[in-house]
Formats: C-alpha cells, sequence, structure tokens
C-alpha cells in the first residue's frame, strides 16, 4: 500500500457516516398535513366575498387612479411656519396702516390736483418719506377695487402707467397672497426698471369698506431677477370707502411707503412719488369709466 493509499484509507476509518435529516411535518390542527379530515362544504351557493381593492380586474382602473393621486399630490413650495410668518407679515401691514389713518400728526401738503391731495412725513420704518393720499372716484366701491385687486394679468396692467406686470406668486389663503410686480423704466429713464416682492392682505368690511395691504417679504420662488433692481414696499395700500348717499363715489385713501433701491438721488425721489400718485389717482378715474363701462 503506498503512502498516499494508507492516507486514504485512515481518513476513511475516522470519518463518521453522514446523519441522515428526515424532514417530519409539524402537527396542525386543521389541514391537509394534520392528519385529521378536511371538513366539507355543505353542498349550495358559494360564498360570496365583500368586494376590496384586489377583488377583480374591474377595480384595476379604480386602483391605478388612487395610486397616481398619491404620487402626484401636489406640494406646497412653503413650509406651514413660512406661511404663519406671511400672514402676520401681512396682519402687522395692515395694522400699520390702521395707526397711519388715526395719526394725524406730522403731515404736509406736497401736492393738490382736482382729483388728489397728497401730504407726506418721515417714515418711521426707513430712510424715506411715507406719502398719504386721498380722493374720490367716480366709480362704485367694488368696481374701483376690480382696478386694484392683486391679480395675474388683472386690470391694473391695463391703467397703471407705472406697472408693467403683476403676478400671484402663491396664494396662502383667500384673503393672503404673494405677488410679484414690475414697473418700466421712469422719470425720463432715469429710474430703471424695478420690481416689487410682496404680501397682500385684502379685507372685506361690513361698512362695504374694501382694503388692500401690503408689505415687502422674499420667496423662495422669486429671486432677484435680471435687469431689475429689487425695491422694497413698507407698509402700504389703498382703502376704498363707500361715500354714504352717493353709490357711484368712492374716497379712496392711499399710503405709499416706497424704497425705490439703487443709488438714486434724493431729489430725484422726492420728484417722483407726488408726481406718480397724482398718475395714479387719474389713471384709475378713467379706468373704471373706459374698462368697467
Amino acid at each position: 500500500m503506498s503512502f498516499g493509499e494508507a492516507r486514504v484509507a485512515n481518513f476513511r476509518a475516522k470519518s463518521k457516516p453522514a446523519t441522515r435529516v428526515i424532514w417530519k411535518p409539524q402537527s396542525h390542527p386543521v389541514g391537509p398535513l394534520s392528519g385529521q379530515p378536511r371538513r366539507r362544504r355543505k353542498a349550495g351557493k358559494r360564498p360570496t366575498r365583500k368586494p376590496g381593492p384586489f377583488s377583480g380586474l374591474a377595480s384595476l382602473p379604480a386602483l391605478a387612479s388612487s395610486l397616481v393621486a398619491l404620487t402626484h399630490k401636489p406640494q406646497r413650495s412653503l413650509s406651514l411656519l413660512a406661511i404663519m410668518d406671511y400672514q402676520a407679515a401681512a396682519t402687522w401691514a395692515a395694522e400699520q396702516l390702521q395707526s397711519y389713518r388715526k395719526d394725524p400728526d406730522g403731515w404736509r401738503s406736497c401736492k393738490r390736483t382736482n382729483e388728489v391731495a397728497i401730504s407726506w412725513r418721515p417714515s418711521s420704518e426707513f430712510r424715506g418719506n411715507l406719502y398719504k393720499a386721498e380722493g374720490m372716484i367716480p366709480a362704485k366701491t367694488e368696481d374701483v377695487f376690480k382696478c386694484l385687486r392683486p391679480e395675474t394679468g388683472g386690470l391694473r396692467e391695463k391703467w397703471d402707467q407705472n406697472v408693467k406686470e403683476v403676478a400671484v406668486i402663491e396664494t396662502i389663503n383667500e384673503n393672503v397672497c404673494i405677488t410679484r410686480t414690475t414697473t418700466p423704466s421712469a422719470f425720463m429713464k432715469i429710474i430703471s426698471p424695478r420690481e416689487f416682492l410682496d404680501v397682500v392682505l385684502t379685507r372685506h368690511h361690513e361698512d362695504g369698506t374694501i382694503a388692500c395691504m401690503a408689505t415687502h417679504v422674499d420667496h423662495p420662488l422669486c429671486p432677484v431677477q435680471p435687469n431689475y433692481v429689487r425695491g422694497l414696499n413698507y407698509p402700504c395700500g389703498c382703502i376704498c370707502i363707500p361715500t354714504p348717499g352717493e353709490p357711484n363715489k368712492t374716497q379712496l385713501l392711499s399710503f405709499f411707503q416706497t424704497d425705490l433701491g439703487g443709488n438714486l438721488p434724493q431729489t430725484v425721489v422726492e420728484s417722483f412719488f407726488p408726481s406718480s400718485i397724482t398718475g395714479f389717482y387719474n389713471g384709475l378715474a378713467k379706468a373704471v369709466v373706459k374698462l368697467l363701462a
């Protein structure tokens, strides 16, 4: 016997035979493996199952629609905290306008025409002026508001020479929205095109007064656009007040408080606003007659 064969023989002698594992079924109380006979169903009608989401081919379209609705559920671009911040900013702007309206101190007259009387005082929000304008518009309050309503492609674009485009970036609720307003160059092109991003609050009061109030904000969907200077509107807005006994007349009380941005000389800014506000009232008075006739 060779050395190699001796090693193989020795290995076989030491090795134990492999243990065979036989699988045995576990005991089941009922069923084919329990050893007990299966219960027989009584003759007659088969029991009907309640329809479910997977009960047949007829439910597949409904299932597909449900899956599509789940996978394509619209997502808000804003968090709940951001929404609350926008609502708080809008409420703050409204409160500021009410305080301006009630406070008679410090106003100085700067311009008066047949349509509007304009006064100003230093702003408490930035290094500029707060302007107040009061005038009478020969139209119903609802019609005046239609020309001022903050909406994408609304009437404001058609009559306001200082507005190029208004777009609603996001609707927070039925009374609050975020708008982007762009303006063309103005004042003999000394003032280049501007853009303004504001949160706007609209309130309808029981006496028929409609107020539209705003202040500047930021929004993730609206960074500063090329070829525009971002201006800032501090608490501002228009208050449309019905005239008692004269339904076709509306008192329009407005507040303007705008930082145009850029490097404009203060003399240019102070000359621009009274002229711009006069054009605003004049254009609005004509618009309610022409556009809503």
